[in-house]
């Protein structure tokens, strides 16, 4: 339609591909005034050809389309520009192709039909911010990324798997689409959830937290959906669920895996319809909130050992983040650990500045079954129960051994060699 020569552009191309043109009408008007210049396609055909003679900055299209689905064009055009940002735009459940597109990163980020004006505006507008016209060349270029925050939301990192998951976190925060988090037990699994949360356009709603695992099946059904007065016994007054109370924000379930196949079903009715009903009531309610949910455990076992709900782990699984583990993390184990040594220092009232020498060796070395939150603990007991400037060799090791988690063999032996040679008692 445009013809296949390159074409000089001034502003930032957004591409909008739909083979129904009162959607490309529809969604056109939704994004008038952004700063682009907004090309149309009915054809993904020859929004095909039109990409591979120039650069598209934002692509929108839908999934369903003749010749060329969206998560195939998509893939395509990831091939040619891989630095553009590639939205699919869905009224259709086909979840499992486009979580294969998101796991690929052909697919950036996803919007179901009808879409909300304000989140898709936000989210073009957030993207478009990103890019800048070179003028003396007549064509749109990426502005060089920022260096990546070593401290995102309450996490610390230097790692570069950690920085490529805050970016992710930025890129997928701003959909409504559940997210699904995975990460051993410590690794900071509600934080990756929060983080998503202050990222998006409804970061000023309420982020509610439960973790699954802690709740029998009557009382985590009466925690999500809410009941009413009389509903069963001891339910002496209405009690308002998550799934209300979370209202247009997110709402985060820890440890899903853990839900019994009965509330699973629930739930997965919840996603589909976006609605519910409290316990005893015959009104049905609506459910606003994004969805993210997690566990330290692979849903993928639970799905083939058949304890957890195939059709429910696709809609959850839209989007995945897997946080790694600490000890995979190189280097930033020191330096979280310098940050706890300063947060409960001033916490506790205390003068450590420092780590020894052996202590970071042992730092180093230690496996940290725990994760995060092990090393946070072992920190501030060992700051809770010491005084001086320096943590020491013999403090982490008084800690470390009162841990209920086993030392790794590996560490024993420095451990050992680390009390042989020191003449100070441990207690």
């Amino acid at each position: 339609m445009l013809g296949s020569s390159s074409l000089p552009f001034h502003l930032p191309i957004l591409l909008l591909v739909d083979d129904d043109t009162n959607v490309l009408s529809a969604l056109k008007r939704t994004l008038r005034g952004v700063n682009a210049s907004i090309l149309c396609f009915d054809s993904p055909v020859d929004a095909l050809e039109f990409c591979q003679h120039n650069q598209p900055n934002v692509i929108i299209c839908d999934q369903k389309m003749p010749q060329l689905e969206g998560d195939e064009l998509l893939a395509k055009i990831h091939l040619l520009w891989p630095q553009s940002l590639r939205i699919i735009l869905s009224a259709y459940q086909d979840f499992q192709k486009i979580s294969a597109g998101f796991n690929s990163g052909d697919i950036d980020k996803y919007i179901c039909k009808p879409w909300d004006k304000q989140e898709l505006k936000f989210i073009i507008d957030k993207a478009l911010a990103n890019i800048v016209v070179e003028k003396n060349n007549d064509h749109v270029v990426e502005k060089p990324p920022d260096s990546p925050p070593v401290n995102f939301h309450s996490m610390i990192a230097s790692d570069e798997s950690m920085k490529e998951l805050f970016n992710d976190i930025r890129h997928a925060a701003t959909s409504n689409a559940p997210i699904f988090v995975t990460g051993e037990t410590g690794t900071g699994k509600e934080l990756v959830a929060k983080a998503c949360h202050l990222e998006s356009y409804h970061q000023q709603e309420p982020f509610l937290a439960v973790n699954c695992a802690n709740f029998t099946e009557n009382l985590m059904e009466s925690q999500l959906f809410g009941h009413t007065k009389g509903a069963f016994t001891g339910a002496t007054s209405s009690q308002e669920g998550v799934f209300a109370a979370a209202k247009n924000g997110t709402l985060f379930l820890d440890e899903i895996t853990t839900l019994s196949k009965t509330l699973q079903a629930k739930l997965l009715r919840v996603i589909q319809e976006r609605e519910y009903t409290p316990l005893g009531s015959n009104k049905v309610e609506k459910f606003h909130a994004q969805l993210i949910s997690a566990s330290s455990n692979s849903i993928r076992d639970a799905v083939v050992n058949g304890d957890f709900r195939d059709d429910l782990f696709y809609r959850l699984n839209i989007v995945t983040f897997n946080i790694p583990a600490l000890r995979d993390r190189g280097d930033d184990i020191f330096l979280i650990a310098h940050h706890f040594l300063k947060k409960y220092a001033v916490v506790e009232n205390k003068g450590f500045q420092r780590f020894s020498r052996d202590c970071l060796q042992i730092l180093g070395q230690y496996n940290w079954p725990g994760n995060v939150r092990q090393l946070e603990n072992v920190i501030h007991s060992m700051i809770i129960i010491n005084s001086g400037i320096e943590l020491n060799s013999q403090m982490i090791i008084k800690a470390l051994s009162s841990s209920i988690i086993p030392l790794k063999d590996s560490l024993t032996r420095v451990i050992k060699a680390e009390i042989n040679t020191s003449n100070e008692p441990l207690s």
